[in-house]
């Protein structure tokens, strides 16, 4: 992995630092607040939420392998993390959180070093879309509490949350909604007057001095007793009955952050040309929240937000992490006295804002629009994702639900009949209606002959079947062909030659060729009646055909 850092630092000059030192500037200042307000997702002080941002960025200066994309707390981890650990009761909770992070890097290590990574590439779309939609919803709906400054029961269940603030809503803090309010107002108008304004940063700032300035650290609730301690080494107690009950959310954990980090890397490779291994990039997210895990931080992934605003800033390498890290030590050396009276309402907002703009409304719907298999997928994820005990539930429903779509879709057969046209020299497709009369039936098979398929081959044989005919079959577009309907062939070739008719087979390359003839198939149909495919399409095929006319003369 380090072989990646060395070459980074290949020719690295002093335009490339200042570019570098200043993209990290500009990120930490997206990073900073925003990381501190995805602790409070996670169900822990703020302060591990820069811990995680240092730790992790440092670590990922050295084993990462994107140049642009920026780790740490990631607003799906955190509330993944939050749902795993929601129904374990009597366990410390941090070293819960601990814990459950080593298992998530151990496993995205294995899965790295195995190759395996590549799988998430096939996660349908609808899926993710499903899944971040669910997923802003819980976010944003969870953080009304500290917004509104009521108390509520968290409950991974947003009807719950929402009926359980509508009751305690005589609860409400006026104070905390008008400093959540302040928050979001500069966020928004900050934005419109120039994007590139750190909007976070200001609101938390405006907000932690309003309620410092008119001593309103009483009347609602801030951060407090802030930590100014740095990250330390720290062992995670295992515990071998809680990695037993956490395995399948670490595994969950783990494929989640895989799906983050290819749509960043797949999305980063368009702007900058920058082709990334993935599985190593999966090996370094495994090292990183190993790492993690000793140094009191969760389970991190890629930033979209962060990784952007990086490339933007033009960023040039994987320097500007360890600047994003710095600042953020040196947030919390010089400035703890402060940071305690940021408000948590303020936080929320921003947590709120995100959330917000994980709803990609055109997305959704343009996924609706394109089949009734999408929508259904999506609208799937999206429901379980809002409604189960656990994320990882919405996951492993919705990888199910795309692959029984997809094994559904590719179970359709290619199959035709064609005849050859003599006075315009050329081969057509005929509806079976307009062969069936004739001697000889052409049937042309394509694409990939599996298992999924052998049930819809056998009926378009059995469709086809007449008897006392002679039958050639043409397979030079297959491009494999398994056991199962390697048989659905040979009992259409008994029912033929039972019948009076022949098979012949054309079109035959040797990797088609050689497990029919080790499954005997050749042999049934004899080896005067195989043509194999040559350098011209159609020539076996018109071989087959004209041995065929002669035998009938």
């Amino acid at each position: 992995m380090f072989q990646n850092f060395i070459k980074m630092t290949k020719g690295y000059g002093l335009t490339d630092l200042r570019d570098d030192l200043l993209a990290g500037l500009s990120v930490a200042t997206i990073a900073l607040p925003q990381n501190m307000a995805y602790a409070l997702i996670v169900g822990v002080d703020p302060v591990y939420g820069l811990y995680t941002s240092i730790v992790s960025m440092i670590v990922a200066t050295f084993v990462g392998v994107s140049n642009y994309m920026v780790v740490g707390p990631a607003n799906m981890i955190a509330l993944a993390i939050a749902s795993s650990l929601a129904a374990f009761e009597g366990i410390n909770y941090l070293q819960g959180v601990l814990l459950l992070t080593m298992m998530v890097g151990l496993i995205q290590i294995i899965l790295g070093v195995l190759k395996l990574g590549d799988l998430v590439k096939y996660v349908s779309h609808s899926v993710i879309v499903g899944l971040t939609t669910g997923v802003a919803l819980m976010i944003g709906i969870g953080q009304l509490g500290s917004f509104l400054g009521v108390a509520v029961e968290s409950s991974t269940n947003i009807f719950i949350t929402v009926y359980r603030l509508g009751i305690n809503l005589d609860q409400l803090n006026y104070y905390s909604v008008a400093i959540g309010s302040l928050a979001m107002i500069i966020i928004i108008i900050s934005k419109q007057i120039d994007s590139r304004l750190p909007s976070y940063l200001l609101a938390v700032v405006v907000s932690m001095l309003v309620t410092y300035f008119f001593n309103l650290d009483q009347e609602l609730k801030v951060i407090n007793q802030f930590s100014s301690s740095l990250p330390s080494f720290s062992p995670v107690k295992f515990d071998l009955t809680l990695v037993r009950q956490l395995f399948i959310s670490a595994l969950s954990i783990a494929i989640l952050g895989f799906i983050q980090v290819v749509s960043i890397v797949k999305s980063l490779e368009k702007e900058t040309g920058q082709e990334v291994d993935l599985n190593r990039e999966f090996i370094g997210q495994g090292i990183i929240n190993t790492v993690c895990s000793f140094f009191s931080s969760f389970a991190i992934s890629g930033s979209f937000t962060n990784s952007f605003a990086n490339y933007e800033a033009g960023a040039k390498t994987r320097f500007s992490e360890l600047i994003i890290a710095l600042v953020m030590l040196l947030f919390i050396l010089l400035l703890n006295s402060l940071v305690e009276y940021i408000p948590v309402a303020a936080l929320a907002a921003i947590v709120i804002i995100v959330a917000y703009n994980m709803i990609d409304i055109t997305e959704i719907v343009k996924t609706f629009r394109t089949t009734k298999y999408d929508a259904v997928v999506l609208s799937t994820t999206l429901l379980t994702t809002i409604l189960a005990p656990r994320l990882d539930y919405a996951i492993y429903l919705g990888v199910l639900i795309s692959t029984i779509i997809v094994l559904k879709d590719t179970s359709d057969i290619n199959y035709s009949h064609i005849s050859y046209e003599q006075e315009k020299s050329k081969f057509v497709d005929q509806d079976f209606e307009e062969v069936k009369n004739d001697e000889l039936i052409v049937i042309n098979l394509a694409g990939n002959l599996n298992f999924n398929t052998s049930e819809n081959l056998k009926e378009e044989l059995d469709e086809s079947f007449q008897e006392n005919k002679i039958f050639v079959i043409r397979t030079r577009d297959v491009e494999s062909i398994d056991f199962t309907t390697i048989r659905e062939l040979d009992n259409f070739i008994d029912r033929v030659q039972r019948y009076g008719g022949e098979v012949m087979i054309c079109g035959l390359g040797d990797d088609i060729f050689d497990p029919l003839e080790e499954s005997g198939v050749i042999d049934k149909v004899n080896r005067s009646n195989v043509f194999k495919a040559d350098d011209y399409i159609f020539s076996s095929t018109q071989e087959a055909i004209n041995e065929a006319e002669d035998r009938q003369n």
